[in-house]
């Protein structure tokens, strides 16, 4: 990668900065730098500080700045691991839960097939059955109809007898 050079402006003096990094990221560092110098200035005191401890004071505020910002990314690297985590068991309980629905699923098709096939049979029992009935109605009106001839019969026999027996 080529390197990048960039003249900034930290502290009212023109500095080139040589970085493999884009223009527009050196630009913001040194933004940063100077906003920090800026704010060491202003809360000094009337009395002269050396350049040293300038450098030094930026440096620990730049310090405090990377470690506050290092605990909240571990803050949110334990945050991120612990959902990642969740959703890892998740993933795994879906998976139970879908193997679950498919044993549900099988366990219900052998049931609609068991109830068609039963279904099946008993429809078949069932058409059996009233084709005996209706066997078995027509058998007892023809036999209601022989009893009716008969009694009928008998009935003009007991007539013929007892005319008869009026006659003797």
């Amino acid at each position: 990668m080529s390197k990048n050079r960039v003249e900034v402006v930290i502290d009212g003096q023109i500095i080139t900065l040589v970085s493999e990094e884009k223009e527009s990221h050196m630009q913001q560092l040194a933004l940063y730098i100077d906003k920090k110098m800026t704010e060491i200035k202003s809360t000094q005191s009337s009395r002269p500080v050396s350049d040293s401890l300038k450098t030094l004071y930026i440096s620990v505020n730049i310090a405090d700045d990377y470690f506050k910002t290092k605990h909240k990314l571990e803050k949110f690297m334990e945050k991120y691991d612990g959902i990642v985590f969740e959703m890892n068991q998740m993933q795994q309980e879906k998976a139970v839960l879908a193997e679950k629905i498919h044993e549900l699923q099988a366990k219900l098709n052998y049931q609609r097939e068991q109830f068609l096939a039963e279904s099946a049979q008993l429809q078949e029992e069932n058409d059996d059955m009233a084709m005996t009935i209706k066997e078995l109605e027509e058998q007892l009106s023809q036999a209601k109809s022989e009893l009716d001839e008969y009694i009928n019969t008998f009935d003009e026999r007991k007539n013929v007898v007892n005319f008869s027996s009026k006659a003797h």
